[in-house]
């Protein structure tokens, strides 16, 4: 099962970056996913993508991945501009893969956020007919059990940004029992090293974070001979 993805660095697109999609396509992956860098950029001076931008740039391009959020951040957003500036156009990508989140505080100053309930907002996304019609494939993003179980009352998927491999394992082990279309676990780790072989259940996916500390290529070279083998 193809379930190694990459998450793109904030200035992945500030150079060259169709030679970098050329060589996410030579790569088997499962998802090239960008995250909302503007929100919480690894390194504050330096230019970043905008999510909606980089993934119409990813969209366009004849390529060998699925795209995807991981994740959108709901409560940085109006819930008007939120659902149809957002929402709305993700939902019409086919098998795009939408992650989306409330924040953590852990990661980032939770400050001018909006009161957006992330209930309501699942509700609504899966009840546009596009959600269904294109394959879209939810997740909740976030350490918390409000959320976790959120995920799993209604059969969707769950990603876990670093942190404790035991936490990880007991995520795969209740969504596995859980009536959803498919096991649907994700990890998001700057390990480039980390293959997942040390988990007894395999079906899970590993996100790869691309770092601004390491150039493109040399990351790259790295999943690829110690991961993707």
């Amino acid at each position: 099962m193809n379930n190694k993805s990459i998450l793109l660095n904030g200035s992945f697109f500030e150079e060259e970056y169709q030679k970098k999609i050329d060589k996410l396509n030579n790569l088997e992956i499962k998802t090239v996913y960008v995250f909302d860098h503007n929100i919480n950029p690894e390194i504050k001076k330096l230019s970043v993508y905008k999510i909606m931008a980089a993934l119409s740039k990813l969209d366009k391009y004849e390529r060998n991945f699925q795209i995807g959020s991981m994740v959108l951040n709901i409560r940085k957003r109006e819930i008007n501009d939120l659902i149809q500036n957002y929402l709305n156009p993700l939902v019409e990508i086919k098998n795009f893969t939408l992650g989306i989140g409330i924040g953590d505080d852990k990661y980032e100053i939770q400050k001018n956020v909006y009161d957006n309930n992330i209930e309501e907002v699942i509700k609504k996304i899966i009840d546009n007919k596009s959600f269904q019609e294109n394959n879209v494939n939810l997740v909740i993003g976030g350490s918390s059990q409000k959320l976790n179980d959120l995920a799993l009352k209604y059969g969707l998927g769950t990603n876990q940004w670093e942190g404790d491999i035991t936490n990880l394992i007991k995520k795969i082990e209740a969504h596995s029992k859980a009536e959803s279309k498919e096991l649907n676990v994700s990890y998001c780790t700057k390990d480039l090293s980390f293959d997942g072989k040390t988990i007894s259940q395999e079906n899970f996916e590993i996100i790869y974070v691309l770092s601004e500390k390491k150039s493109f290529n040399k990351q790259i070279d790295e999943i690829e001979k110690q991961c993707l083998n």
